[in-house]
């Protein structure tokens, strides 16, 4: 439910249903100032990725903006108590703040004045410094504003003697600006004619003032005017032409609110806020701007206690364990309080926090088992439960139940809280399991700093049971993510709960045996509350034992002993003359008293027979029947994290090919052309995942012939990295057939040194050299002796070679039987493909 305050009067007592019809249309086109501009800062949501600092309830509206003051961050009047009667409120007697980095919003609800008094520039007031401040009078207007960090353009109407200064109008803004953007001022300083000034102010309105407020230009940092130097006027009343007194206190009449602002509201924190507050100059001295007006929202109701219930630290939420078998309420510290921020009859603020009825409801399986109200109780401070809880059963190990904590508030806000109720024994767990990191190669335990505990502080660390992934080796881990699973047992076990007879204070158990007819008596312990059964009980010779008659009060009425006739009842021992037959006519007309019993205890029952035959009238006797039986249970506990091995070894650079060569032409692309003679791998990334990258070119360009140095690195997933350089080397691309044609018919012609430059360098092959055979361009002597390095052919030699297979092709072309030339075309184009690129051409005119 919301408060809508337009209109703050006096004692703050506000007429809701006059005051919501005034800002409905207020409503409409507000921006929301939200601190670290979130919303889920505000509102403590897990999406903050600031401080969650939670919310006060309390919001002010102004020209367009909705402001969230945030949790402890406002002030009531009538809670600011002059506890020395000095007639003011310093740092001590206000109340505390739970952060200063944001607004602070003190509500003078009295009906007087308060003055504030700061020892160190208001820095006390607030705790750190707050630099802005925002005065709303009691009907929403703003009075006043003052800031002495960020600099507003004023202008002087006055003399220098006499200032009167107002709000610069664009025009002199634009003027002041020429000035410094000349140089003929710097920014802040006066302009030329001294009547412009780019600097801090305190602005008041003033019905009087031809422009309907004054104003004064601040120091730096200061609350005392610029042009007062405070180091010769000594009179803090002179500090300001403004405030009549010293204006470093704040002064907060009845019925305003004083805003000032933290220094997240302004820089880069929050860009919004700060726009909002450079807009107050402006806002405040339009006539059109419509008054602040404060909005509460009734708080929702707390519960304070409920996490103290928690016995799972591990798990999530709120977990209660129930003991197995042990007896369980719910506790009594769980409180609900709210804050009640308006007297319901005055309208008043009061801020008390108050206690509030709850009430706890019991489901299993999301059905309602039963409700427990807590009633507060005034005169003891405590809680009164409306009863005991009766439907948790704590025989049934493992069953689960929910509670249910629901608080409504008077304004009708429900809150609920809910835990989480077990059946058994407090859960075993693990501590110190958490995600690691460790390096390659390097032996890893992987317990180290884990722990393990049965729930009681029993250590249990060492049955911890570790899997890991096939292949992994602790030793030398190889990089890699993998996940290392932990379980431990641990074994529960409960004695068993027998029947048992209580004998004048002695216990036996028994076998729970109740109303139910036995052929032998001799080795039993029996009760029954049915006569009837035990009517029909066979009772032979052969059967013994004490019957003990029980009386409402659980005592003793008689006892009668079948293995010798022993009776005692109120006239003590004794055995009569007719003892069977008494003992049939005293069984055939039995009746028992209210709640009253019959034990029977056998011959053969050892001690409790014992017991039972010196039972005298009167002695006390009682049973229980409850039975419980052995309880063993293996409680299984786990948890993985995950290992991560960091890859420190550098991938691999290979260098395909040493001796490097590319054509021109062969490639398009500069790193292309030096990454195919690369390849990059890595022993535990695959290939596809390494960045394989020239990290030099060596200036190689792919159109000019030389022998360019070049660098290429690998870099793996981590970041390891390894290098490699060689050599590139750009030559001509090889000639084809076509290419020799055309040199033939050009003309051109290889020379003897580039063919011996071959057979130097031991090129040819076999194929190549059989080919100059068959063409009958050399004779197997002459290849002999190049080999053999011998007999190397000459220029001249060659020259002739190649005049004579011109002049042969000639007489072919004459005669068309090129085919009978000693030396073709054909084998020169041969000759020259199998030769390749690496022949330097000469040409000679005929």
């Amino acid at each position: 439910m919301k408060k809508i305050l337009s209109a703050i009067m006096v004692f703050f007592s506000f007429a809701l249903a006059l005051t919501f019809l005034a800002n409905v249309q207020a409503e409409e086109g507000i921006t929301d100032l939200y601190p670290y501009d979130q919303e889920a800062c505000l509102i403590q949501d897990a999406a903050c990725t600031n401080t969650k600092v939670g919310d006060s309830h309390w919001t002010f509206t102004y020209y367009g903006h909705r402001y969230y003051v945030i949790s402890g961050s406002v002030r009531y009047g009538h809670e600011s108590i002059d506890d020395n009667s000095d007639g003011w409120i310093d740092d001590n007697e206000l109340a505390g703040l739970k952060y200063n980095a944001f607004a602070v919003m003190f509500l003078n609800d009295t009906d007087s004045q308060i003055d504030i008094l700061t020892a160190n520039a208001r820095t006390d007031i607030t705790d750190v410094v707050h630099r802005k401040y925002a005065y709303f009078d009691e009907t929403g207007v703003l009075q006043m504003f003052e800031d002495h960090v960020s600099q507003y353009y004023i202008h002087n109407d006055g003399t220098v003697a006499a200032p009167d200064w107002r709000l610069a109008t664009q025009t002199e803004i634009d003027a002041y600006v020429a000035e410094v953007d000349a140089g003929t001022i710097t920014s802040g300083s006066p302009s030329t004619d001294g009547l412009t000034r780019y600097t801090y102010i305190r602005l008041k309105m003033d019905s009087v003032d031809t422009d309907g407020y004054v104003l004064e230009p601040l120091k730096y940092l200061g609350w005392t005017n610029a042009d007062v130097d405070t180091a010769t006027v000594t009179d803090p009343t002179l500090w300001s032409t403004i405030i009549a007194d010293d204006p470093n206190n704040v002064y907060v009449p009845a019925g305003w609110t004083v805003v000032s602002f933290g220094t997240l509201d302004r820089g880069t924190a929050n860009p919004a806020t700060t726009e909002f507050i450079k807009m107050l100059p402006t806002a405040m001295t339009d006539s059109s701007t419509a008054p602040m007006y404060l909005t509460y929202t009734d708080q929702p109701g707390w519960f304070s206690g409920v996490t103290a219930l928690d016995d799972d630290a591990v798990s999530a939420g709120v977990n209660i364990v129930v003991d197995y078998n042990a007896a369980f309420d719910l506790s009594n510290t769980v409180t609900a309080e709210w804050v009640n921020m308006f007297d319901d009859t005055t309208g008043d603020i009061i801020n008390s926090t108050d206690m509030l009825d709850y009430s706890v409801g019991i489901y299993q399986d999301d059905v309602l088992l039963e409700t427990i109200n807590f009633v507060w109780n005034e005169t003891t401070s405590s809680y009164d439960p409306s009863g005991a809880v009766t439907s948790i059963d704590s025989s049934d190990f493992g069953a689960a139940y929910k509670a249910v904590y629901t608080v409504e508030t008077p304004s009708g806000d429900v809150t609920e809280v809910e835990a989480d109720i077990v059946i058994g024994v407090m859960p075993p767990f693990f501590s110190g399991v958490a995600d690691r990191y460790s390096d390659e190669g390097v032996y890893i335990d992987l317990l180290e700093g884990i722990t393990a505990d049965d729930g009681y502080g029993n250590d249990l660390t060492d049955s911890i049971e570790v899997t890991v992934p096939a292949g992994f080796n602790f030793y030398n881990p190889k990089p890699g993510v993998y996940d290392i699973d932990l379980t431990f047992s641990h074994h529960v076990h409960f004695d068993g709960v027998d029947p048992t007879i209580t004998l004048n204070g002695t216990t036996y158990t028994f076998d729970g045996s109740y109303n139910t007819p036995s052929a032998d008596w001799d080795s039993v312990i029996a009760v029954f509350t049915d006569v009837a059964q035990l009517q029909a009980t066979t009772m032979s010779w052969g059967s013994s034992g004490v019957i003990i008659e029980v009386g409402s009060a659980g005592t003793v009425i008689r006892t009668i002993d079948r293995h010798n006739w022993d009776l005692v009842d109120e006239n003590g021992l004794n055995t009569p003359a007719n003892a069977s037959g008494m003992f049939d006519a005293w069984l055939a007309g039995l009746t028992l008293e209210q709640d009253g019993f019959i034990i029977i205890v056998g011959y053969n029952m050892g001690e409790a027979y014992t017991t039972a035959k010196a039972l005298a009238f009167g002695d006390p006797i009682s049973y229980d029947l409850t039975q419980v039986e052995v309880f063993d249970y293996d409680i299984i506990t786990n948890a993985t994290y995950t290992l991560t091995i960091d890859d420190t070894t550098d991938p691999f650079a290979l260098v395909v090919n040493d001796d490097y060569v590319i054509e021109i032409g062969q490639f398009s692309n500069v790193n292309e052309a030096i990454l195919a003679n690369v390849v990059g791998f890595d022993t535990f990334d695959p290939q596809e995942d390494l960045a394989v990258y020239v990290s030099d070119n060596g200036g190689l360009m792919l159109d000019t012939e030389g022998v360019y140095t070049v660098e290429v690195t690998v870099e793996d997933v981590t970041g390891n990295s390894a290098t490699v350089t060689f050599d590139v080397e750009v030559v001509a691309p090889a000639l084809t057939a076509d290419d020799v044609q055309d040199m033939i018919d050009a003309g051109t012609y290889l020379s003897a040194a580039d063919i011996q430059a071959m057979f130097d360098d031991q090129t040819l092959t076999a194929t190549e050299i059989q080919a100059l055979l068959d063409a009958q361009l050399i004779t197997a002597a002459q290849i002999q002796a190049m080999l053999d390095g011998q007999d190397l052919l000459t220029e001249a030699e060659v020259q002739t070679m190649i005049d004579d297979a011109l002049a042969a092709q000639a007489a072919a072309n004459d005669t068309g039987c090129g085919s009978s030339a000693t030396i073709s075309t054909a084998a020169f184009i041969a000759l020259f493909t199998l030769f390749g690129a690496g022949f330097y051409f000469i040409r000679k005119q005929y």
